[in-house]
């Protein structure tokens, strides 16, 4: 494992042990099972919130994703559930006889880092803490002390931020909650700092057609993933008429077709974010519906 760390509690898995790894780590969960004798879960994982509880097995270890305060309430709501943080970064969570173990995995820093030059708040999901933490040595500049997920950024900015990840999904999440803080991603692996405000606009232009569409047949979605699910807010809009549309896995493709005028999405806030070139069909998350048209608004999860 040249380029990454993971917890050394990954390793105590064993027959009776399932692993869950998002796709950029199943990897990794195949090393570990091939060590262990532990199984593997082939279920696409994005977040801690599409943790599944399965009676099969009495420890589930959840690779590379942390639990934020939005994410904890919903699964102790859900599975009535108990959640401790037991070290940095590491959670377990008791449900139904089932332990499940979120371990972090920390991508680990190249020899070269790129270095911003005005000073700003540096943040990062949890793959990427052990770079910030060089990034922040190097340069001086103040670092979140938790990890930011796609739906949650715990600290405010001021008015410049930085985002140590690949690809635009992380730094988009801060610029969606501090639309008025310039906001840049550092990427480690290309060597580049650059400024998301291009990809912002894009994304908001995207959004604006789902606040004109017609509205003649309105469906509800509503997922049965315990992290997600958001039973009262989506009946209270089912009581207006609306149809409820109960979804596990929500692709673009599920949405289309569903041949309706709009979604209220009341599941993960990104599903009314991300992939809108690829989805026909015009999307509002609950807030969006509820306050109009605000980017802030567009990104929270209660």
């Amino acid at each position: 494992m040249e380029h990454v760390e993971v917890h050394p509690k990954a390793w105590e898995a064993d027959r009776d042990t399932l692993i869950e790894a998002p796709p950029g780590f199943k990897w990794l969960a195949l090393k570990i099972a091939e060590k262990t004798g532990a199984a593997v879960s082939g279920r696409p994982v994005w977040g801690s919130c599409d943790v599944r509880i399965d009676p099969r097995y009495r420890r589930i270890f959840h690779l590379g994703h942390g639990v934020p305060p939005n994410i904890a309430h919903l699964l102790k709501k859900n599975l009535g559930a108990s959640l401790e943080k037991v070290e940095e970064d590491v959670y377990r969570l008791a449900a139904g006889g089932v332990e499940v173990y979120f371990l972090p995995v920390y991508y680990k820093p190249p020899p070269r880092l790129p270095r911003p030059e005005v000073e700003g708040k540096i943040y990062y999901p949890l793959p990427y803490r052990r770079i910030a933490e060089v990034v922040q040595r190097e340069t001086g500049f103040p670092m979140a002390k938790e990890p930011i997920t796609g739906c949650w950024v715990g600290e405010p900015p001021g008015e410049v931020a930085y985002v140590v990840a690949t690809g635009s999904f992380y730094p988009l999440t801060v610029k969606l909650f501090y639309p008025h803080t310039r906001v840049y991603q550092i990427d480690p692996f290309r060597g580049e700092v650059k400024d998301v405000e291009s990809e912002f606009a894009r994304l908001m232009k995207l959004k604006a057609r789902a606040h004109i569409a017609e509205t003649k047949r309105v469906g509800v979605i509503l997922t049965t993933k315990p992290g997600q699910r958001q039973e009262e807010k989506a009946r209270e809009l089912a009581e207006r008429g609306f149809l409820l549309i109960v979804l596990d896995e929500v692709t673009p493709e599920y949405i289309d077709d569903l041949q309706l005028d709009l979604v209220i999405n009341t599941a993960c806030p990104r599903i009314g974010l991300d992939d809108l070139d690829r989805v026909k069909t015009p999307i509002l998350n609950y807030y969006e519906y509820k306050e109009g048209l605000d980017p802030r608004a567009a990104a929270r999860l209660l």
